[in-house]
């Protein structure tokens, strides 16, 4: 059995999955889901759907919730997967934080913790404190260790996630670091569970799917502007990839022609003129030049001090520089949305990261570009939104995809006669 990881199918099912694991799958995805709309979403039998369900509840995987409204105006009795049949711990492995979860397997969180990455240090003394980090969290979050099932991570370079490899980390003086790791497998040796490596921004798409603002869409782009900028594309409520898993890459989008040298090796790509890591140069350089900004006195005359929250709440308090940079940054990130816009017509894209937390009012100059520049029906069709899922998106979205599988393997013990305890 593959351990790439698979996110939450809303509306179909695979012909080689048990009748079983499908209920089971779809009870995992709509907690407090009624029997008729399991008959709706499975295509199953009336008959069959009270069979199954009731094997399932006898196995211990699943419980009674409490009733929802019915169209008929009865109180139809839900369903809901058992939340502490296991536990899972999902971590986001980004260019500045490190963040960790624990959740139960329907994904409430238990414990949270969150440490800089530090990626100067080298991969080794990263990799070394996220394995810490892992850890610490197992003993603090007060779940016994035989029932953490599980350990998905979102990491910010470019990965295989079926062959659970980082093939890059497109950082200033990371290329070579981290060159064909093969981090699942690490985890896999350290921890001996399920583990599975997927993309930060995927991972993010994937909390917004099964948490966030995407929960009731099967299509959406979600795109993070942070210190980089990367994009998750979910079409009939699943990532989409690519052949070779490379989709996403909104952030090297070539902008600018001859612009700056990415460190992806083009030039001009968006995430050298538009990323939070651009802004915050674009600002130092300004001040180093000698423009008066309030941004200076926030920062205390400490230049490493300016964030990207810093500069927003400069443009709060009407600072200029701020207003200019964050006008710049907009602007070109609206001209590669025009062109996504045009090429795939979206309904809706969701924007997150560090940039639309610190400033989500972004979103109304950013759809005043993406129209200036997208053909007008499908500047016309699309709805652009904010994302509310918060810093932790990452995490528990790694979390969430490695309890998908962790869910198989109940499955397959419950049918073996293991029932979790």
């Amino acid at each position: 059995m593959s351990d790439a990881p698979r996110t939450w199918r809303k509306h179909s099912h695979s012909g080689n999955e048990s009748k079983e694991l499908v209920i089971l799958r779809l009870i995992q995805g709509q907690q407090n889901i009624s029997r008729t709309e399991l008959v709706r979403q499975s295509g199953f039998s009336g008959g069959l759907v009270s069979e199954i369900t009731q094997r399932l509840i006898t196995k211990r995987l699943v419980l009674p919730s409490s009733p929802r409204p019915s169209s008929a105006g009865r109180k139809a009795l839900g369903l809901t997967l058992r939340h502490d049949a296991a536990y899972v711990i999902g971590v986001d492995l980004g260019s500045y934080y490190l963040r960790v979860v624990v959740t139960d397997i329907v994904g409430n969180v238990v414990l949270k913790s969150q440490t800089q990455t530090r990626l100067h240090e080298g991969r080794e003394r990263v990799l070394a404190g996220t394995f810490s980090a892992i850890e610490q969290a197992m003993a603090e979050c007060g779940i016994p260790i035989q029932n953490i099932r599980g350990i998905g991570v979102g990491h910010s370079g470019i990965v295989d996630a079926t062959r659970g490899l980082v093939l890059s980390f497109p950082r200033p003086a990371q290329m070579a670091e981290w060159k064909n790791v093969p981090l699942r497998n690490m985890l896999q040796d350290r921890y001996a569970m399920r583990c599975v490596v997927e993309d930060s921004v995927g991972a993010i798409a994937v909390a917004e799917l099964r948490f966030g603002t995407g929960k009731n869409l099967s299509d959406f782009i979600y795109i993070d502007v942070g210190m980089g900028i990367g994009a998750g594309i979910i079409l009939n409520g699943d990532l989409y990839r690519g052949p070779g898993g490379g989709a996403g890459e909104f952030g090297h989008l070539t902008v600018v022609d001859k612009g700056p040298l990415c460190c992806c090796g083009n030039s001009g790509c968006l995430e050298t003129v538009a990323s939070c890591a651009a802004i915050i140069g674009a600002v130092n350089s300004a001040i180093q030049q000698g423009v008066d900004s309030r941004i200076r006195e926030l920062a205390e005359e400490h230049l490493d001090r300016v964030s990207i929250e810093l500069i927003g709440e400069a443009a709060r308090q009407n600072d200029s520089l701020a207003f200019r940079v964050f006008d710049r940054a907009v602007g070109y990130i609206g001209i590669a949305l025009a062109d996504v816009v045009n090429l795939l017509n979206p309904t809706v894209v969701i924007f997150g990261g560090p940039l639309f937390r610190a400033a989500p009012y972004l979103l109304d100059p950013l759809q005043r570009v993406m129209k200036q520049h997208a053909l007008e029906r499908c500047a016309n069709q699309v709805q652009l939104r904010v994302s509310q899922i918060g810093s932790e998106g990452g995490a528990i979205g790694a979390a969430s995809a490695v309890a998908h599988l962790v869910v198989e393997d109940l499955h397959r013990e419950s049918c073996g006669g293991r029932l979790p305890t």
